[in-house]
C-alpha cells in the first residue's frame, strides 16, 4: 500500500503541474484573441509575434496525465485486494483508477481534435505563408513588411479554431482536481491504515466518489445530511421561502398550510461550482427513502427530472403515504417513465398540492442497483 501512496503522490504532482500549464495557455489564447485576433490591430513587433508563436507551439505539443498503475496492478493480483472489497478504501481506489481512464479518454479525444485543426492549418499555409507564422526570427531584418500576411494567417478561422480549444483547454482542469482530491484521501487513509470513511469524509466524496465508481449505491442524504454534489431547492406556486431543516439526524420538509396550490422541495445536482449538474443513474434500479411524517397519514408523490424536462408538472410521479413512524420505502426507478436516467438532472423531488399543511422527517436516500 505505501507504494500505491507513492504512485498517488507523483501523480498529484504531475496533475498540479498539467493544470497550471492548462491554465496558463487558456490565459495566453484569451489575450491573444483579445489583443490580436478580434482587435484591429495593423502593427506587431517581433516581441509580439514569438508570444504568440510561443502559445501556437504550446497547444502543438500535447501534454497528458500518466497515472502510476504498477503498484495498483500488484495489488489488484494480491490475497490482500480480496480482503479490502466491501470497505471505503477499496471503492476510493477504484474510483481513482477509474477516473484516471475518464482523464486519458478526454485528454487523448481532446489532442485528437487539435491534431485535426494542425492537419487542416498545414493543408492551407505549408508554402503559402507557414514560415512567417512559425519561424518569424527568420524574418526580423523587417517583419513590419509581413505584418499584413501574418494578421490574415493569425485571424484565419483555421488559426482560430486552435486557438479557441486551447482557449477551452482549462475545463479539463476539473477532472484532475477530482483525481488530487481522491488522491489525497488516499493517501492519509492508506498513511493512517484506514479502510472505511468517517462521517465527513462520506459528505465530503458522495458527490463526486460514486458517479465515477461502479459504484452499489449514490446516496442524495446521510443521516439528515446533504452530500457534496447535491442541493436542496423549493419551487412552488407563490413566493418561496426556506421551508427546510435540519435535526440532529434527520431532515425536514414543510409544505405550509393554505400557502401554495403545489409546492415541490427537491434535490438537484450541483458539483464543481455548478460545472457538473447532471448524472447517469441508468445501473441504479430503486430508491430507499428512509422518512416518517409528523403525524403519520401525510400524502404527497416523488418525482425525478431529466435535464429535458419541462417544467410544468408533466413527469412521471409516485403516490406516497407515511406513518409517524420510521420506516424505509422501496421505489423502483423504472415507475418514473419520463426521466431519461442517462441525463438525470433532479435525482428525487418530493410534489404536494393543496391547501393542507404537510411536514416531513427525511433520515437518508440511497439509488441502489439490483
Amino acid at each position: 500500500m505505501k507504494s500505491i501512496a507513492s504512485g498517488v503522490q507523483s501523480d498529484i504532482r504531475g496533475l498540479n503541474l498539467l493544470s497550471t500549464a492548462r491554465e496558463n495557455i487558456g490565459k495566453k489564447s484569451d489575450s491573444i484573441f483579445s489583443h490580436y485576433i478580434l482587435s484591429d490591430a495593423k502593427t506587431i513587433s517581433i516581441e509580439e509575434v514569438a508570444y504568440i508563436n510561443g502559445a501556437f507551439q504550446n497547444v502543438l505539443n500535447f501534454i497528458y496525465f500518466k497515472a502510476n498503475l504498477s503498484a495498483f496492478e500488484s495489488l489488484k493480483n494480491s490475497t490482500y485486494f480480496g480482503k479490502l472489497q466491501g470497505t471505503d478504501l477499496a471503492l476510493l481506489l477504484n474510483a481513482y483508477y477509474t477516473n484516471a481512464d475518464k482523464i486519458k479518454s478526454i485528454e487523448e479525444k481532446y489532442n485528437e481534435r487539435i491534431e485535426a485543426f494542425r492537419m487542416l492549418w498545414l493543408a492551407k499555409f505549408r508554402d503559402n505563408g507557414q514560415n512567417i507564422f512559425t519561424r518569424p526570427w527568420d524574418f526580423t531584418d523587417d517583419f513590419s513588411s509581413f505584418a499584413p500576411r501574418y494578421f490574415e494567417i493569425l485571424r484565419d478561422n483555421n488559426t482560430k479554431s486552435i486557438f479557441g480549444s486551447a482557449y477551452n483547454e482549462p475545463s479539463i482542469i476539473q477532472t484532475y482536481e477530482e483525481q488530487i482530491l481522491m488522491g489525497d484521501k488516499l493517501i492519509e487513509m492508506i498513511k493512517n491504515s484506514k479502510t472505511s470513511f468517517d462521517q465527513q469524509t462520506k459528505l465530503d466524496f458522495s458527490g463526486i466518489l460514486y458517479s465515477f465508481a461502479d459504484a452499489d449505491l449514490i446516496s442524495i442524504l446521510i443521516n439528515g445530511q446533504i452530500p457534496t454534489g447535491f442541493e436542496p431547492k423549493y419551487a412552488a406556486s407563490g413566493l418561496i421561502e426556506n421551508y427546510y431543516s435540519n435535526k440532529e439526524d434527520y431532515f425536514v420538509i414543510e409544505y405550509p398550510e393554505n400557502k401554495y396550490a403545489w409546492g415541490s422541495p427537491y434535490f438537484e445536482i450541483n458539483a464543481l461550482e455548478g460545472r457538473v449538474n447532471e448524472m447517469d443513474f441508468s445501473n441504479y434500479t430503486k430508491i430507499f427513502i428512509e422518512m416518517k411524517g409528523e403525524i403519520g397519514g401525510e400524502q404527497f408523490e416523488i418525482a425525478m427530472k431529466d435535464k429535458n424536462d419541462p417544467p410544468d408538472g408533466t413527469e412521471s410521479r409516485v403516490k406516497m403515504e407515511l406513518t409517524d413512524q420510521w420506516k424505509i420505502y422501496e421505489i423502483e426507478t423504472s415507475k418514473f417513465k419520463t426521466a431519461d436516467m442517462q441525463l438525470i438532472m433532479v435525482p428525487l423531488g418530493f410534489v404536494f398540492e393543496g391547501p393542507v399543511g404537510r411536514k416531513i422527517h427525511v433520515r437518508s436516500i440511497q439509488f441502489k442497483k439490483d
